[in-house]
């Protein structure tokens, strides 16, 4: 359960980086590549925070 739920919290991090990198290819819309980015930023450190919360709330 835990595998399942660790891919369910990361994938959409790593769809935003594959929108972000392949941006360019249809075009050279800077905000098309940023926002994704910021986007997969934002969701990876909420990602990093809600895992050592649930780390230490099960060891203490």
């Amino acid at each position: 359960m835990r595998k399942k739920k660790d891919v369910l919290r990361w994938t959409p991090v790593a769809i935003l980086l594959v929108l972000a990198l392949i941006a360019p290819l249809f075009g050279d819309n800077p905000t098309a590549v940023v926002v994704p980015l910021l986007l997969a930023v934002i969701f990876a450190s909420v990602n990093v925070t809600m895992q050592k919360k649930e780390r230490a709330r099960s060891t203490g």
